[in-house]
């Protein structure tokens, strides 16, 4: 059976409950809308594969997340995508360093992916149109938040819920650099 899963960058444990009443708040002015129950998370990739398939994707994310060192990322601001999202900006320079580990996590994997994130932040919420978009910005100020990624998460789709489950963490350990050094040469 071919299931659904995503790897993501997941906050400390503040963030996530910061971000939830964020949320909560936020349907309470504009009511329901997308993604108000997913828990707070730094998109990476999403892909499907097989369950035999997920003890190799395992070993790969294993050896990526005990090279990275956790990153502290700052929220200063709100954005939004035309597509009608609402998230968090992270800092310019965290964001380099979210998007080279990204770069890293999908160079080991040999799997068909179906859809990376370019952009590293942290969705509030999705699909608003423009009178909710403005409604949610009045109603949070400028955001000045930091917190420390210490995890990435591998999540699987939950039909029932139409939400990911965490189905395992990996601590970033910043362990060295474990590629094979000649396999850099090709």
């Amino acid at each position: 059976m071919i299931d659904k899963y995503s790897i993501v960058f997941q906050p400390n444990e503040n963030l996530v409950e910061l971000v939830r009443a964020m949320k909560l708040e936020l349907a309470e002015e504009i009511g329901w809308y997308n993604s108000k129950n997913s828990l707070a998370h730094i998109s990476i990739v999403e892909f499907k594969a097989q369950v035999d398939e997920i003890s190799r994707i395992h070993k790969q994310i294993t050896r990526c997340s005990e090279r990275f060192k956790p990153v502290t990322i700052h929220f200063q601001s709100f954005g939004t995508y035309p597509n009608g999202a609402l998230y968090l900006e992270v800092d310019t320079k965290s964001k380099e360093i979210l998007k080279e580990y990204s770069l890293q996590l999908i160079e080991e994997f040999q799997i068909k992916l179906l859809e990376k994130s370019n952009d590293p932040h942290l969705s509030i919420a999705r699909k608003l149109d423009e009178k909710k978009i403005e409604k949610a910005l009045k109603l949070f100020s400028t955001p000045h938040i930091t917190s420390e990624i210490t995890n990435i998460s591998l999540r699987k789709f939950n039909p029932i819920k139409k939400q990911y489950d965490i189905i395992h963490s990996y601590p970033l350990l910043n362990l060295g650099d474990n590629r094979d050094k000649q396999l850099e040469l090709f």
